[in-house]
């Protein structure tokens, strides 16, 4: 048997767990207002980055709503009926690995599209804000920290098209793929040559949405994801049946 090793949560994943748990009890009830990111981070004993960064991920999946200067609600319809079965389709389906990529590739292409189109100067300076902290990350052999970044580049690319029914859909399929395939993906940091590899094809992806070249971003982002399965299939030790 071919055993992956065991990854620990993330500390915003715990608070996303909590308050979903809460959702679920009816502790908390569709148009209710959470108590401030300050209180959140208090009661918690964690960082009012991780309670921002659990309050994110909640509203990119529908639960919660953000108003800025208003705070934090409970969505009246939270859209459980498609993001929730299908997060658990790929967190469950272990064995689609190349049918998941074919999912990545449509969306994250269409992302990249679309981002080139519609990315404002502040998109912009947050989809480079993650790949310099890649970079930086990498610089000091953190490949952990780079894999994080990594996956907060493509999340603010997708967020970037300014369509919040493809941010939410890709967030849902990127999160639980990549705890999925935690184990080989972060292999893709600690081979030679990759990190390097990885740098290169997303700042040719970041340039191409700067430069509003959406065809150039779209072909980038293929390139980029088409390298990354195949490293990654390599390291799972799977073939594709087509």
């Amino acid at each position: 048997m071919d055993f992956q090793p065991i990854k620990a949560k993330k500390i915003y994943e715990d608070i996303v767990d909590q308050i979903k748990g809460l959702m679920a009890s009816g502790a908390l009830k569709p148009g209710d207002k959470l108590i401030s990111e300050r209180e959140l981070a208090e009661k918690l004993r964690v960082s009012r980055a991780s309670v921002r960064e659990a309050l994110r991920a909640l509203e990119i999946m529908g639960f919660m709503e953000i108003k800025a200067g208003g705070g934090t609600f409970v969505r009246e319809t939270a859209r459980e009926s498609i993001i929730l079965p299908l997060a658990m389709f790929v967190a469950v389906e272990r064995g689609t690995f190349f049918e998941i990529y074919e999912i990545r590739k449509i969306f994250e292409s269409a992302s990249a599209y679309l981002a080139a189109q519609r990315a404002t100067a502040m998109d912009l300076a947050k989809i480079e804000d993650k790949l310099n902290r890649m970079n930086a990350a990498m610089a000091v052999d953190d490949s952990e920290k780079g894999e994080d970044m990594d996956t907060a580049f493509h999340y603010d690319i997708a967020e970037s098209t300014h369509n919040i029914w493809l941010s939410r859909l890709l967030y849902t399929i990127s999160d639980s793929f990549h705890k999925t395939v935690s184990a080989a993906r972060k292999q893709l940091y600690l081979t030679r040559g990759y990190p390097q590899k990885l740098i290169e094809q997303h700042t040719n992806i970041y340039k191409a949405i700067r430069d509003k070249d959406p065809v150039l971003a779209r072909r980038a982002m293929m390139e980029h994801l088409n390298f990354a399965e195949s490293a990654m299939a390599k390291t799972l030790k799977i073939k594709s049946k087509f």
